[in-house]
């Protein structure tokens, strides 16, 4: 896991309201931080350290899901 790599594509899928991308992201990044996994640097700052970014980055992350939930687009179920 690349937290960076996975924060960033977050705020992408974020801003072009891709809201399954979303929704699967938040939950690796938060998945990742509850394991203790290193966060990433959410605003690309040092001097703020490791326990800012890893507040922000988790905040960050349960505003996306409250944001994606209500729009995810809905799977159809399979026809039995």
């Amino acid at each position: 896991m690349d937290p960076q790599a996975t924060w960033d594509a977050l705020l992408d899928a974020l801003a072009a309201a891709e809201w399954d991308r979303t929704d699967e992201l938040a939950r690796a990044l938060l998945a990742w931080l509850d394991c203790g996994g290193f966060p990433p640097k959410t605003l690309g700052r040092d001097d703020l350290g490791r326990d800012f970014d890893r507040d922000l980055a988790v905040h960050a992350c349960f505003l996306a899901l409250a944001r994606a939930r209500p729009r995810r687009t809905k799977r159809r179920q399979p026809i039995a």
